[in-house]
């Protein structure tokens, strides 16, 4: 049998009943635009930022020491097979004016395609003297191009030994895969503990002998996409593989840094002795010198009193030699004298006497002789001795001169020697306290924003595996009535259709094939919908937090097929339903009128006091809302599912609106969390304490260890945080440790057990009494027991009393944070400046910077709720005009006859409207029934691991659900109104018989 004129009649039927075909097509659309836009949302959100590492070279590894990276451990680095790898430097500093923190990496052209930069304006540094800033608003809100940036050399640490120079000029603004977040840079040393941003200057500024960072790109990597299992296994292998690498490299560095040291103290050592040695050389020197030099005087004074005594008996001898030879010549004077008187001058007397006198004056004339040469002697050695006392002058003037400059050079030497007795007193010490280098392999996971864009993305995804569900059940409750009413409307036509001897599947095609062609176009639009709409809507939202490229929108076919699927099964099992019955009625039956429903006294008539009160019309309305009870419960359904889906929407964004406030104010009662030096000295402590002390506004600070922990039962396995306070009294002020049913009942720490946070509680299916196992310190693990468990929302904590910590741990406590309470007054910038530059200080983090990151995280959610409240805004008006149109079409006789009989147009429409009320209510209360429940199996299953939701719904927002149900609810009866008002009465009032 042919049966075109079947098909025709199909399409001919789809343009009757436009609206019918229109609202299954906008049922199925909103359904699976929802389900498979929400789908697509966390993949697209994945595969956007994918595509972003892809195309920035997003490095796999982060290689770094404590020490830096020497040339040997290049060489085993560049051992890894398949790896791509760039070397660079990396400081914290402080810019000058501004104060904001800053870490400078270097760059040049050479270097491998790893993490680039992707420049926003301007361009990358060329020259030594230009910087290119972080794009983050708090250098774009300081600096433009070509402004000055100068280094604050007293503020950053050890810049005189990093930078060659001081002062940059700004050539442009870029952005780094490293940092997707918009706001968090990550913490610093330096500052108020905040990293404000990076800044990138070319290689040659920097003044090191080892590389700071390594950043390591695998080959294979891209073949994986980020945050896949197959990609977290192969970097999980790959990690190890590095990590091997260097198994042995902190001991052989350590024994070679130590050598070297201990070769540079010994070498130190030997100077300084030999620095003494030419000292105390130099100085005997001198002492020689001034030996000679009193030798010389004490010589030249001998000589000068030796010359006077000489000079003394010579000139008495001469003188008494003289005498002796004048007193005979005048005795011979005077013997002649006589002999002259005595005229005896001829005489032999008088001629020995001349003899005589000659031989005096002879005498007398050496004697003159002899005092010449005694005067010429002595002039020549007065001259001697005069020029010796020169000589000896001129010596000490060059002693005097000699001893200054050894004073001089000796007090320098001295100062020189005792610097260095004093650096290498320290290099003593610090080699005593020498430890072996630690070496850090860590993968994305470590990046400022990377592991937190996938939570949102596994969020969405949780969100997406539930809320649809309820979508398509509702969509699947409004097909039925839709073509339980179609079948019914052409019951005359489908016995027809069976008396002229069409099968029961020929019949049938045509409702299915109404169906599928209303849900196949339905599918198809809602699909290219769903797939670009929700996620670039939600995308969009998030990019207020991420640097990441508007979405990459896929056509994801596992979805599509999963959807088309269920809007298929929803419509073709709703149209099997409906056509069923009508099929196995035989032509005669189904060629008369069907029977209708047989007049009921309702529940309400059974109580006199109650029905008598009513007038003709609410009477009417009552019987004809218990009457059709089919009619009634698919509306009842309808609207309860619209309700619930709502109020699920204004619930779940309820239930991430206060977390913050309630972890961070509530529970979390301290605002600032100091990380310190395990193994700092008394000194340093105290030094930390006075320097709180002298903060206006500082209340209290309380020592506690805090470690990451494994803790497992049975199969199950977390990670978690250890916290052991030092003061468990004092503790109570800090972390609020409260039943989260009764938050009126707290814990307090003892010896008998560890405190644990009810959301790994949860997970591990533990409670108070059972007993854990936690592994600490690469391997080590104790039994612990649970003494209670506290109010949590966000990551996994376990609480000790220092006592029971020795109980199980059985080691000494190294308090490694303290926990800081202080009024809002204080500055946090400010009190971040001071403790950082305390010697047993290694970072500081403020509860605010949590809070405000955790916060704009949950707004962003918010985004996506309002997404889910939308959609099930428009799923509702869409159930309540059909099942109110379904309604009008079924019963359009009565509704023509009540007109006939003399009702207005507006008494009509409040006829139907009247029990749509009724209906609209009961049904908005079941909703919110339901929509509690619903509620709470998404919170159960929308939840993260290391996060819970609060289980509440605002009485605002069962006001909102109501409002908007009433609303939609009113604005389908305006429409109807002029649909009844317009209404053909003759034709609907013909005879069907």
């Amino acid at each position: 049998m042919k049966k075109s004129a079947l098909w025709k009649d199909t399409f001919r039927e789809i343009m009757r009943s436009k609206t019918r075909f229109l609202s299954i097509f906008a049922i199925i659309l909103i359904g699976v635009a929802f389900y498979a836009g929400l789908s697509a949302t966390g993949p697209v959100m994945i595969d956007t930022a994918d595509s972003y590492y892809d195309e920035q070279n997003l490095s796999d590894l982060h290689v770094f020491s404590t020490m830096g990276l020497a040339d040997e451990d290049k060489k085993l680095l560049e051992s890894v097979e398949n790896a791509d790898i760039n070397y660079l430097y990396s400081k914290d500093v402080i810019f000058n004016k501004t104060g904001l923190t800053s870490k400078v990496y270097s760059w040049n052209e050479n270097r491998e395609n790893i993490n680039d930069f992707k420049i926003i304006e301007g361009r990358l540094p060329k020259s030594t003297d230009e910087i290119a800033l972080d794009q983050t608003s708090s250098y774009a809100n300081k600096y433009s191009i070509g402004d000055e940036v100068k280094i604050n050399e007293e503020s950053s640490d050890s810049q005189d030994n990093t930078f060659k120079q001081d002062t940059f000029k700004v050539v442009g603004f870029v952005k780094s895969p490293l940092f997707i977040e918009r706001s968090s840079r990550g913490n610093t040393t330096i500052g108020n503990g905040n990293l404000d941003g990076f800044s990138v200057v070319s290689s040659d500024v920097f003044d090191m002998e080892v590389y700071t960072d390594a950043y390591v790109l695998f080959d294979q990597s891209n073949q994986y996409e980020s945050y896949s299992d197959d990609y977290q296994s192969f970097i999980k292998e790959k990690t190890n593989d590095v990590e091997d690498v260097f198994s042995s490299r902190p001991e052989e560095r350590y024994e070679k840094l130590y050598d070297e040291i201990e070769k540079e103290i010994d070498d130190g050592y030997a100077e300084i002795e030999e620095a003494k040695q030419d000292l105390e050389e130099g100085r005997q020197e001198l002492n020689d010198s001034r030996k000679e030099i009193d030798e010389g005087y004490a010589d030249y004074e001998t000589g000068k009193d030796e010359l006077q005594t000489e000079e003394a008996n010579a000139r008495a001898e001469i003188e008494s030699e003289r005498e002796n030879l004048n007193q005979a010549l005048n005795e011979i004077q005077g013997n002649k004298n006589q002999l002259k008187e005595a005229q005896r001058e001829n005489s032999a007397a008088y001629e020995q006497l001349l003899v005589q006198e000659q031989q005096v004056l002879a005498g007398l004339e050496e004697v003159q002789q002899a005092e010449n040469q005694l005067e010429q002697r002595l002039a020549t050695s007065r001259e001697e001795l005069e020029q010796a006392r020169i000589e000896l002058d001129d010596a000490e003037a060059e002693y005097q001169e000699g001893l200054a400059e050894f004073e001089e050079k000796e007090a320098k030497a001295n100062k020189e020697i005792d610097e260095a007795q004093i650096d290498l007193k320290e290099a003593e010490e610090q080699l005593a306290d020498l430890e072996e280098p630690e070496y850090f392999v860590k993968d994305r996971t470590s990046f400022a924003g990377y592991e937190e864009f996938s939570e949102n993305a596994d969020r969405i995804s949780a969100i997406a595996r539930i809320f649809p569900v309820f979508f398509f059940m509702l969509a699947a409750l409004i097909s039925l009535t839709t073509m339980t009413r179609m079948v019914d409307e052409g019951r005359n036509q489908i016995g027809t259709l069976k008396a002229l001897g069409y099968g029961n599947m020929s019949i049938a095609a045509k409702y299915f094939v109404y169906a599928f062609i209303a849900t196949l176009f339905g599918s198809l639009l809602g699909l290219f919908l769903g797939y670009w709409l929700f996620p670039s809507v939600i995308l969009d939202a998030y990019s207020s937090l991420y640097n990441l490229p508007s979405a990459e929108t896929h056509f994801y076919w596992n979805y599509a097929t999963i959807s088309m699927i269920a809007a298929l099964l929803a419509t073709g099992l709703s149209t099997l339903v409906s056509v069923r019955l009508s099929l196995r009625s035989n032509a005669a039956t189904l060629l008369r009128p069907k029977a209708p429903k047989k007049g009921k006294r309702i529940f309400l008539e059974r109580i006199p006091f109650i029905w008598k009160r009513f007038s003709f019309i609410q009477k009417v309305s009552s019987r004809n809302l218990f009457r059709y009870k089919r009619r009634m419960l698919m509306t009842l359904f309808g609207v309860a599912g619209g309700t619930a889906l709502l109020l699920t929407g204004f619930g779940l964004s309820d239930s991430i609106a206060d977390i913050t406030d309630i972890q961070f104010g509530e529970i979390n009662l301290y605002q600032a969390i100091v990380t310190e030096d395990s193994d700092a000295n008394k000194e340093e402590q105290e030094f930390i304490a006075e320097t709180l002390n002298e903060v206006d506004g500082f209340e209290k600070q309380l020592q506690s260890l805090q470690e990451s922990i494994t803790v497992d039962k049975g199969s199950e396995t977390r990670d978690a945080t250890l916290l052991v306070p030092d003061d468990e009294t004092v503790f109570q002020d800090f972390v609020v440790l409260r039943d989260r049913d009764d938050q009126t009942s707290k814990y307090k720490l003892s010896d008998e057990g560890a405190i644990i946070t009810d959301k790994l509680a949860d997970l591990m299916e533990v409670t108070t009494g059972d007993t854990i196992e936690m592994e600490w310190d690469e391997g080590k693990t104790s039994e612990i027991k649970i003494a209670g468990i506290s109010e949590q929302y966000v990551e996994h904590f376990i609480y000790m009393s220092k006592d029971y910590y020795n109980q199980v741990v059985k080691d000494d406590i190294a308090y490694n944070t303290s926990l800081l309470k202080y009024e809002d007054a204080v500055s946090e910038d400010e009190l971040g400046e001071k403790l950082t530059e305390e010697e047993g200080v290694l970072g500081i983090t403020f509860v605010s910077s949590i809070k405000e990151e955790f916060q704009n995280s949950m707004d962003s959610l918010n985004v996506v709720t309002v997404v889910l409240i939308i959609s099930a805004a428009s799923l509702a008006f869409v159930v309540l005009y059909n099942l109110t149109n379904i309604n009008v079409s079924e019963r359009i006789r009565e509704l023509s006859t009540i007109k006939v009989l003399g009702f207005y147009d507006k008494e009509v429409t409040m006829y139907v409207y009247r029990e749509n009320f009724v209906l609209t209510i009961m049904g908005i209360v079941v909703g919110f029934v339901l929509g509690i429940f619903m509620h709470q199996f998404v919170l159960q299953t929308a939840e993260l691991d290391v996060m819970r939701f609060i289980n509440q719904i605002a009485w605002s927002s069962y006001l909102y659900s109501f409002l908007l149900m009433f609303f939609f609810s009113s604005l389908v009866m305006l429409v109807m109104h002029f649909k009844l008002k317009n209404v053909d009465m003759v034709e609907a009032l013909k005879t069907q018989d």
